[in-house]
């Protein structure tokens, strides 16, 4: 087990950065990571809360809408008078993987640290957050004040995301300095492994950074979990039946949802990688990052995927 007894009443899940709109090739789609990790966590039955700012503009008024609908608290979403609304275009490779470019003076890089963030985050059970949010000063800033008012026992979960050239090897090490559970892709992992000049950059976050545990996703190849006790490897799921325009953004997201739904109730890493992998799998068969989820895949996850 990861965090304690086993548990399973609602947990807090705080996503803190940027809330987006992605400019896909089928039209614009509600995302962003932290959105779409607390939109998932909420699907899952936990109390997904974003912590970010939007644009006092129409594009804002509708993702707070959407998002609200979908069970997300947004009560804590800051606005901002001066800037608008994030926005990200999204291209696809060859292969189907998502690239993206960012509006860097969009109103998710103005966030400003309140009262009301301070008791939010003192009392959460897991705070997620990507490098994105450091690449500016103000971001990691922010980040170090969130991270020390969180709770010792909570998982403050760092979604890698190597978006060059935003997340610098500044914007890196301030994340990390933060977490104590990190996310990231198997090119990402290898990154790092040049960055730190190690062989395998998770188990020695694990060993030298102290992080409690490193997932590392491949895709529809599955995924390794890091943790003291070693690795752990899981082979994936298969797609069920892609729907038309299927693509998997927010599929990693997913999988940072269904993780920290689990390892937050004490459930083992085992349980964990394998609802997280199967959940992921659901989410890239579908399109956009926040698809509607049928109550038998809801089901299928919470119970420990398979």
């Amino acid at each position: 087990m990861v965090l304690g007894a086993v548990s399973q009443s609602p947990h807090t899940i705080v996503g803190l950065g940027e809330l987006l709109w992605d400019r896909l090739p089928g039209g614009e789609r509600l995302g962003g990571a932290p959105a779409n990790v607390v939109y998932h966590a909420s699907v899952l039955g936990d109390r997904g809360v974003l912590a970010t700012r939007v644009g006092a503009d129409a594009a804002g008024d509708e993702a707070l809408r959407l998002l609200g609908e979908r069970g997300v608290d947004v009560s804590t979403v800051q606005r901002d008078t001066d800037r608008a609304t994030g926005t990200a275009c999204v291209s696809l490779s060859s292969a189907g993987e998502p690239g993206f470019t960012f509006d860097m003076t969009a109103a998710w890089t103005g966030l400003a640290w309140t009262d009301q963030w301070r008791g939010l985050l003192a009392a959460v059970d897991v705070l997620c957050f990507g490098t994105l949010l450091c690449s500016q000063p103000a971001g990691r800033d922010l980040l170090r004040r969130a991270a020390r008012v969180v709770p010792a026992a909570a998982l403050r979960l760092l979604d890698l995301n190597l978006r060059l050239p935003y997340t610098t090897d500044e914007a890196v090490e301030a994340a990390l300095a933060c977490a104590n559970a990190l996310k990231l892709s198997e090119e990402e992992a290898r990154a790092l492994a040049v960055r730190f000049g190690v062989v395998d950059a998770a188990a020695w976050l694990v060993e030298n950074r102290g992080l409690r545990i490193v997932a590392v996703t491949r895709g529809a190849r599955g995924s390794l979990l890091y943790t003291a006790g070693g690795r752990l490897e899981h082979h994936g799921a298969p797609l069920d039946a892609p729907e038309q325009g299927a693509d998997p953004v927010g599929a990693g997201d997913a999988f940072t949802a269904a993780l920290v739904h689990h390892l937050v109730r004490g459930h083992s890493p085992q349980r964990a990688g394998a609802a997280a992998n199967r959940y992921a799998a659901f989410v890239a068969s579908r399109a956009g990052a926040m698809p509607d989820i049928p109550e038998p895949v809801r089901w299928q996850v919470r119970r420990g995927g398979a």
